[in-house]
C-alpha cells in the first residue's frame, strides 16, 4: 500500500471520530521492511523467510499450541475456529502485509504522527502512565510504550479501548476522497493541545505474530505480551491435562502473564471499574479476568445488536469515568464498525471530556479464494482440531496419529491448480529449534 494511501485511511479514521488533527502520515510498517529471506534448506521451518519465521514463533507457546504447524502455499487458506471466526494460516503475504491502523485520541495525548514500525503490544505500556500505574515486572513484556504519545503529568479517568476484530489495512475501502474534503488541519495547531483540547496520535502497528486469530491479538493488546509470553495463541489451546479448551472458557489456561485491567485492578484495591462489552469468550483478552485470583473483576455485557453506543452509554450512567480512579472500559466490534466508532466516540468525549480513547484492529488478509484446511483424510486431529495455522492431534485411541504422520500427510496435499497446498508443514518443537536456523 502506497504512502498516499496509508494517509489516506488515517484521515477516515479521524473524519469518523469528528475530532479536527493535523494530518499524518503513515511510515514504513508491519514486516514491509523486511529482512531477507532465510538461505534455502530442506530442513523444516527454517526454509522459510526469516521475518517470517519471528513470526511463527511469536504466535506459539509450547504445550498451548497446536501440534503441527503449517504454512500456505500459493493458494490462501484458512480454518474455522467456532462462533463464525475464520482465520487465515500463515503465508509469506501475512508477513508483508499484516497491518492495522491505531489512533490514540485525548486530552493526555500529543498529537503526532506515530512514523515507526509499531506493534499492539505496545497499546497498554503506553496507556500506563495516563492512568497513573505502573506495572510489575515490564521484563515479562515485549512490548513498550510508544513514545512521545502520553503527555506527561496528565492523566485520565477513563480509557476506552475500541478493537476491530478481524479487519486489517487491505479490508479499508479504497473510497477515500469524501474524507479529505472533512478533514482538514487546526489553524495554529501545535503538538500540544490545551488541558480542554483532545490531541490524537495516528499510524499503523502489526500484531506481532502469526496466525491472526483474533482471541491471540486481543490477549496481546489487553497483556501487552506477545503471544509466545502470553501463551493464548489462539481460539483454541490445550490446557495442562492435554485437553483442548476454548480460550477463556471453562477448563482452559490461564495467560501467563497479567494485563492492564489486572493490574489496574490490584494497583487501586479494586476501586477501578473494568468493563467489557463482550461478543465471545476470547474478547476478556482485553481486560483481563482476576488474574491474581481476587475473584471475577468484569462488568461484562453481550453486544448482539448494532447498538454498540447504547451499551456503552449504559456503562457511563453507571460511573464509568465519574471520578478521579481511572477506569477501563474495551469494546470489541465484528468487522469494519467505522459508523459504531464514530457514535462511540461522540458519547464518551461528550459524557468524560478527558476520557482517553484508542482505536485499532487484530488484522486480516482478504482471501476470497482461500480454501479450507481440513485435515487430510488419512490421519486423526482432535475434534475441533483444526485450529487457524495448524492441527491438533488427536492423542486418544488405539492408534491415535503422530505429528509426524500429520506433517507428512499434509506435505502431499495438492491446490485445485496441482501446486502444494502448504509451503511448509511441520511438528511445533521445530519452531524451538529455529533460534538455530
Amino acid at each position: 500500500m502506497g504512502t498516499g494511501r496509508r494517509l489516506a485511511v488515517l484521515l477516515i479514521a479521524l473524519a469518523l471520530i469528528g475530532v479536527p488533527a493535523a494530518a499524518l502520515r503513515a511510515s514504513c510498517a508491519g514486516a514491509s521492511c523486511r529482512s531477507s529471506a532465510a538461505a534455502g534448506t530442506p530442513a523444516p521451518f527454517c526454509a522459510l523467510p526469516a521475518d517470517l519465521r519471528t513470526l511463527i514463533t511469536a504466535g506459539t507457546y509450547e504445550g498451548r499450541s497446536p501440534d503441527v504447524l503449517g504454512v500456505a502455499g500459493s493458494t490462501p487458506l484458512t480454518s474455522d475456529v467456532g462462533a463464525g471466526v475464520t482465520v487465515s494460516w500463515p503465508s509469506d503475504a501475512q508477513a508483508r502485509a499484516s497491518s492495522v491502523p491505531l489512533l490514540f485520541l485525548g486530552t493526555g495525548i500529543r498529537t503526532t504522527e506515530l512514523s515507526s514500525t509499531l506493534g499492539l503490544d505496545q497499546i497498554s505500556p503506553t496507556l500506563e502512565p495516563l492512568l497513573g500505574l505502573e506495572r510489575p515486572h515490564p521484563e515479562v513484556r515485549h512490548g513498550v510504550a510508544i513514545p512521545g504519545v502520553a503527555i506527561p503529568g496528565r492523566s485520565t479517568p477513563l480509557v476506552v479501548l475500541i478493537v476491530w476484530k478481524q479487519v486489517g489495512m487491505s479490508d479499508i475501502p479504497n473510497a477515500v476522497t469524501p474524507w479529505f474534503n472533512r478533514t482538514s488541519s487546526r489553524p495554529g495547531s501545535t503538538n500540544e493541545p490545551r488541558p480542554d483540547e483532545p490531541g490524537i496520535a495516528g499510524g499503523l502497528a502489526t500484531p506481532g505474530s502469526l496466525p491472526l486469530d483474533p482471541t491471540a491479538v486481543e490477549s496481546t493488546i489487553g497483556t501487552g505480551g506477545i503471544a509466545s509470553q502470553h501463551g493464548i495463541t489462539g481460539t483454541w489451546v490445550r490446557n495442562a491435562r492435554g485437553r483442548l479448551t476454548r480460550a477463556y472458557g471453562s477448563g482452559a489456561p490461564p495467560p501467563v502473564i497479567a494485563s492492564l485491567g489486572d493490574d489496574l485492578d490490584v494497583a487501586t484495591n479494586g476501586a477501578s471499574k473494568i468493563g467489557l462489552i463482550r461478543s465471545a469468550a476470547g474478547d476478556v483478552g482485553l481486560t483481563g479476568d482476576a488474574w491474581y485470583g481476587t475473584g471475577s473483576i468484569r462488568d461484562a455485557t453481550i453486544h448482539t445488536g448494532p447498538n454498540a453506543a447504547g451499551d456503552v452509554s449504559r456503562f457511563l450512567r453507571n460511573g464509568w469515568g465519574a471520578d478521579a480512579t481511572p477506569d477501563l472500559l474495551a469494546v470489541p466490534l465484528t468487522g469494519l464498525a467505522d459508523r459504531e466508532t464514530a457514535q462511540i466516540v461522540r458519547v464518551v468525549l461528550a459524557t468524560v471530556p478527558d476520557a482517553t480513547v484508542v482505536v485499532t484492529a487484530t488484522g486480516s488478509l482478504t482471501a476470497p479464494d482461500a480454501l479450507d484446511a481440513s485435515a487430510p483424510p488419512s490421519v486423526r486431529v482432535a475434534p475441533r482440531g483444526a485450529a487457524a495455522g495448524g492441527f491438533f492431534v488427536d492423542r486418544g485411541g488405539d492408534t491415535p496419529s503422530t505429528a509426524q504422520d500429520v506433517v507428512d500427510a499434509m506435505r502431499n496435499q495438492t491446490a485445485p491448480d496441482g501446486t502444494p497446498l502448504y509451503a511448509d508443514a511441520f511438528a511445533s518443537y521445530a519452531v524451538r529449534f529455529g533460534r538455530y536456523c
